[in-house]
């Protein structure tokens, strides 16, 4: 993750990241259905990428 706004130079700033599959689980543990969790590559393989958390509440 990077910080420093938009000064043009990217800061490490440490961050606490669980996996995709953590999230999923979690979801799913609280009553939701349909989890998907993954992360969508950044187009800079430098840069991190995107957590992207999906899921549906019961009707």
């Amino acid at each position: 993750m990077y910080g420093n706004g938009l000064t043009g130079r990217k800061l490490v700033v440490v961050r606490w990241a669980y996996s995709p599959e953590w999230w999923a689980d979690l979801l799913k543990r609280h009553g939701l259905t349909d989890t998907d969790a993954q992360i969508l590559p950044a187009p800079d393989p430098q840069d991190v990428g995107t957590l992207l958390v999906r899921a549906r509440v019961p009707e």
